[in-house]
């Protein structure tokens, strides 16, 4: 691994951001759809923070969106609105029926929203920990590491 790439994994690693763009009950109803969604310990792992972060700074996301959809905000907020009241206290039965019902509703909001929230898990360290994941793009030699082969200066964890 570069020492960049080291740097930017190491920040990750417990990165918290504080909320800035959606209310306090948008975040929460977030927090508890992502929790659904990409199954993860948001004390471990902060997937919303950055969400709400690039909402904040006005970015626009992964670069490219459907023409007629509006903007990530917009999108999210309906998204989140259309959620029952409630719906952070509900049993994990009962969000993922909401879930569900959103998803229908909502489905290019709903497509971009799991999208991003899978993103920004797997790009966490913990998560790539996890799941065996040892190889990153800019390391010496990864063009000539093969499938379940690992380069002399990895070292073998899990089930390998």
């Amino acid at each position: 691994m570069t020492p960049v790439t080291r740097q930017v994994l190491l920040e990750r690693l417990d990165a918290r951001q504080e909320r800035q763009f959606l209310s306090e009950a948008e975040f929460n109803r977030l927090r508890a759809a992502a929790v659904r969604l990409v199954p993860h310990d948001p004390a471990e792992i902060d997937v919303i923070g950055p969400l709400d972060a690039r909402l904040h700074s006005g970015l626009s996301g992964d670069g490219w969106r459907y023409a007629d959809a509006p903007p990530d905000a917009e999108a999210y907020r309906t998204l989140l609105a259309a959620l029952p009241g409630g719906f952070v206290t509900l049993s994990g039965e009962q969000q993922d029926e909401a879930l569900r019902t959103v998803q229908s509703s909502h489905a290019r909001a709903f497509e971009d929203l799991l999208s991003e929230l899978a993103e920004t898990f797997f790009a966490h360290p913990l998560t790539q920990h996890r799941i065996g994941y040892v190889g990153f793009a800019d390391a010496p030699g990864w063009p000539n590491v093969g499938p379940n082969e690992l380069e002399a200066r990895e070292v073998s964890h899990g089930g390998q």
